[in-house]
């Protein structure tokens, strides 16, 4: 008789980035076929499967992955699911954009990765910029989200474009967290 483990969290990773998450942070994609694969939203297919991370960057980079192919449709319920799910990270930050609780840019954030409690990284940020900072962000323990693009991370502040936006007052972060 197995013993049932407790505080036991599925942990699963994504196919695109290769990073273990949480199954509950994944979207699964259920093997229908040889060649066909399925969004599984409700989780429940008996079938084989691979997950992807619940980002538009990932999502980006499976639609163009000749290995798993999905319909157009799976996509689309994967990004809408996505939109629902995300907080209006860009209202927030116009709205604080003139506080001390704000810095942006890569060499302003990694000169206070100390002081950090939370990161907005643009989806279309270079994907050596994108490990660089995530790996600073796991080496502090700080959480991340990937949201937006450079454009609108810059227009919160009046700039062209905007790698990462890092949130240095605790409250704040985990208002924005949460």
């Amino acid at each position: 008789m197995r013993k049932k483990m407790l505080n036991h969290t599925p942990e699963r990773t994504c196919v695109v980035c290769r990073e273990k998450k949480n199954k509950s942070e994944l979207f699964r994609i259920a093997k229908i076929s040889e060649s066909n694969y399925s969004f599984d939203e409700k989780q429940k297919l008996q079938a084989r499967a691979i997950y992807v991370c619940k980002t538009h960057e990932c999502i980006k980079r499976i639609s163009k992955n000749k290995k798993y192919s999905l319909k157009i449709e799976d996509l689309l319920t994967m990004v809408n699911l996505l939109k629902k799910q995300s907080k209006d990270y860009l209202n927030i930050l116009k709205a604080m954009k003139n506080s001390e609780h704000l810095t942006f840019g890569i060499n302003m954030v990694m000169e206070d990765i100390q002081h950090i409690h939370f990161l907005i990284i643009a989806e279309d940020i270079s994907e050596k910029n994108d490990k660089k900072i995530i790996a600073k962000a796991k080496e502090f323990n700080i959480p991340y989200a990937h949201f937006g693009d450079k454009a609108q991370l810059g227009d919160i502040f009046n700039k062209d474009e905007i790698n990462v936006i890092a949130i240095k007052n605790k409250k704040v972060a985990r208002g924005l967290i949460d």
